[in-house]
């Protein structure tokens, strides 16, 4: 038991160095081919020093995508050193399992899937803001939570809100209510407005003109006026976030906000079956790594292997995004195309090692 123990600290060990530099060599060429295209876009109050702070605040991202790639070519690298030196065949010939040993590969994958779930939890929502203001702003950071033009529908309810932020004041409301026909019942302006409780507004200068059916008008002004709405103070940042950008949390929360009124875009729905995938994905490209070191690559020189690994890396990733935009397009759920390349990356590994056992 104790010598397994030894073998199994040997491998983790081994991949887990393997996957974390290559995690920090891909992140340092990535970042230094963003901070190069970056230049490019420099202008007045927008120097490079600004692109410099720009790229080290996508940092997160570009971990975050590289992940799945690094611990492919991790598995590659470590896996591959110890075919290299015949440690494999060696651990086959005292009875050790095949399956037993990819396993052993997996923990460190694991830790991978850790941190990829706390950057897209907690990290990468404030990093990705934080960004995009100093692109846009010239490097002065923007306040956060601030949305300007916001149309939002509530059943038969339409609701355009000039200026709103996060802590529930309004600019500029405008209100159409229309009945089962469709044909407009009411419409309604405010000039400002402030968040009570309970989804409850309380709008001020409100202007109301409502329909009756023979088509008259009847306008009405109130200097204060509570409505409900369903939009809610801590929505406001995220209806100004894109939606990869988004927690997992806040996605599965503000789709439920948007469910109230039946209306839930579809790049909510990628966004969040793209984070759920995210871990499947790392685990599923492991495992074909490890099926191509038992299998088809392990005679061939490590060079050889990491140009496969990176070729495998590149094209499970576009395989991925391209079959995302595609389920935009497509009714079926974002979900099928998503699990998609992962079902045949894993299916792929399992195959091939169950070959080589």
């Amino acid at each position: 038991m104790t010598s397994i123990l030894l073998l199994a600290r040997h491998v983790i060990k081994t991949s887990g160095l393997a996957m974390l530099g290559a995690a920090l060599l891909l992140l340092l060429l990535q970042m230094l081919f963003s901070y190069i295209a970056e230049l490019g876009e420099l202008k007045e109050g927008y120097s490079a020093l600004n692109a410099f702070t720009y790229i080290l605040w996508q940092a997160p991202k570009f971990l975050y995508d590289i992940l799945p790639i690094a611990g492919l070519m991790g598995a590659v690298i470590g896996l591959g050193s110890l075919a290299s030196s015949s440690e494999l065949i060696v651990m086959r010939s005292i009875g050790i399992s095949l399956w037993r040993i990819v396993s052993w590969v997996l923990w460190p994958a694991l830790v991978l899937v850790i941190v990829s779930f706390a950057l897209s939890q907690w990290i990468l929502p404030y990093t990705n803001e934080q960004a995009r203001a100093i692109q846009k702003q010239g490097g002065q950071l923007v306040k956060i939570g601030e949305v300007h033009g916001y149309w939002t529908r509530e059943g038969n309810r339409y609701i355009y809100v000039n200026y709103a932020n996060s802590m529930g004041q309004l600019k500029q409301v405008e209100v159409i209510d229309l009945n089962e026909k469709y044909r407009i019942t009411q419409t309604l302006t405010a000039q400002t407005g402030e968040f009570m409780q309970n989804q409850q507004w309380q709008l001020e200068s409100v202007n109301q003109i409502q329909i009756r059916p023979d088509g008259s008008a009847k306008p009405i002004h109130n200097d204060h006026l509570n409505l409900p709405l369903g939009l809610q103070p801590r929505f406001v940042q995220t209806v100004t976030v894109a939606p990869e950008d988004l927690a997992p949390t806040q996605l599965i929360e503000y789709m439920r906000y948007l469910s109230t009124s039946a209306q839930v875009p579809k790049p909510y729905v990628l966004a969040l079956w793209q984070k759920i995938a995210a871990p499947f994905a790392l685990i599923s490209l492991v495992v074909i790594a490890c099926s191509f070191i038992f299998g088809p690559l392990r005679q061939q020189s490590i060079g050889f292997r990491l140009v496969i690994a990176l070729f495998i890396g590149l094209g499970f990733r576009y395989l991925q995004d391209f079959l995302s935009y595609a389920s935009l397009v497509y009714s079926p759920s974002p979900a099928w195309f998503v699990l998609l390349p992962i079902v045949i990356c894993f299916g792929l590994g399992a195959y091939l090692l169950n070959r080589a056992k």
